[in-house]
């Protein structure tokens, strides 16, 4: 599992004009093993798709094949659920 985290003061929708319209997007950390989190940016295709402040993880959807036959990230669709916690008490 790859842990998303959006904080607060970093949950706001930016946006950015490219030569194809405007882009929107959040900021998030991503917890990949180091010391600290990374930032990271997540597309989205209208500001009412953001995400609330939160935990989250990276959803098996998220991923594409490339043009090479390698498993890549797809920067258009990072698709993030939230991270539930197991109150049954079961592990």
């Amino acid at each position: 599992m790859i842990k998303i985290e959006i904080l607060n003061g970093h949950h706001t929708v930016q946006q950015r004009e490219t030569k194809n319209g405007t882009r929107y997007y959040q900021r998030a950390y991503a917890y990949l093993g180091g010391a600290f989190p990374q930032e990271i940016e997540i597309s989205l295709r209208n500001p009412v798709d953001a995400k609330p402040i939160g935990a989250y993880e990276l959803c098996i959807s998220s991923f594409q094949v490339g043009k090479f036959k390698n498993l890549e990230l797809n920067p258009f669709q990072t698709n993030i659920v939230p991270i539930t916690k197991n109150v049954s008490g079961d592990k």
